[in-house]
């Protein structure tokens, strides 16, 4: 009698196992079903608030799923970035954090590691550059530069928010020079564009897609990028490395957008997520997009991401404490 209960409570395990494990495999085919959430730690019309909602067409025409933006701005992105990344690890509630989040966590500002989310694929990459109105009184980085020397600490540079990748490149082209720039922090980008194209800064550090309708529209030029390959969609523009400043002793850290969410999100259903969004990333419709704003796609993952990772988030560290404690 034992050996025939034995008998069947193996066969009730195995029974079990087997409508377990195809529950599993059943929920990974079917993902996704419904609607995914898109947390964005920032109020509408920034940057990646409008890199989510375009992918909203793009997600729908190529899986006919529905993409849902949820903006939820505060504590520079880190409110928004702990609700996604706190969220059911089921797959359905994701974020994009960026490289502002990751100096958050560097300086001690946010508690949780950057290792307790799933940090899934790079999105974009965003260079930051120097700013200047249109027809005002200078011309070129270099005019800035040179003004700065004659009159150190005078020449104000607008900052959108502080100690963040724009104040870390701008401080290490002020170490170059040999003069201080006079540092002016504004609650966003959309200030500092305002404060420039009113002539009440004398440049700003920004993204191209914080200013490209400015630049169109002939208020705004952009004269000088902290990275070593420009921006494609404005070739003209050069590299602060290619005016003699190198600017990159802390590394190449860059002003990156990247694809988060719960930590314990299934790895099967983040494979699936990262195929499903690197698709919709490379598609004509979204390149379309990203060029329009000057944005450059970089939809990376796997050990390229992990170690492009790495890098902005050691040179992040070392800005926290080599610049941003000063």
């Amino acid at each position: 009698m034992k050996k025939l209960l034995g008998i069947l409570a193996l066969a009730l395990l195995m029974i079990s196992s087997n409508g377990i494990a195809k529950a599993y495999a059943d929920a990974v085919s079917d993902y996704p079903k419904k609607e995914i959430t898109i947390v964005v730690p920032w109020n509408p019309g920034g940057t990646n608030d409008l890199m989510a909602r375009a992918m909203q067409p793009v997600f729908k025409k190529m899986y006919d799923v529905d993409i849902v933006v949820k903006n939820v701005p505060g504590g520079g992105s880190a409110v928004g970035i702990l609700e996604a990344q706190n969220a059911r690890p089921d797959g359905y509630t994701l974020g994009i954090a960026t490289s502002s989040y990751i100096a958050l966590v560097a300086q001690g500002r946010v508690a949780a590691p950057l290792d307790s989310a799933a940090n899934m694929m790079g999105i974009a990459e965003e260079p930051v550059c120097m700013v200047i109105k249109n027809n005002g009184k200078y011309a070129s980085a270099q005019d800035v530069i040179n003004a700065a020397k004659a009159a150190s600490g005078q020449i104000s540079v607008g900052i959108p928010g502080s100690n963040n990748v724009n104040q870390a490149y701008a401080t290490l082209l002020q170490e170059k020079i040999g003069a201080q720039f006079n540092f002016i922090a504004f609650d966003g980008g959309s200030r500092v564009v305002a404060e420039l194209i009113g002539g009440h800064v004398d440049c700003g550090i920004l993204k191209p897609s914080e200013v490209m309708n400015q630049i169109k529209a002939g208020e705004l030029k952009i004269v000088g990028v902290f990275n070593k390959n420009g921006i494609p969609l404005l070739p003209e523009v050069p590299t602060f490395e290619s005016l003699g400043y190198d600017v990159f002793r802390l590394g190449n850290i860059q002003q990156m957008a990247y694809l988060m969410g719960p930590k314990k999100i299934d790895p099967a259903i983040q494979a699936k997520i990262v195929e499903m969004f690197t698709g919709v990333i490379k598609s004509d419709d979204y390149k379309k997009f990203a060029d329009s704003v000057g944005i450059v796609i970089n939809p990376i993952s796997g050990e390229e991401f992990v170690e492009y990772f790495k890098e902005v988030s050691e040179g992040l560290e070392k800005a926290s404490k080599d610049i941003f404690t000063k």
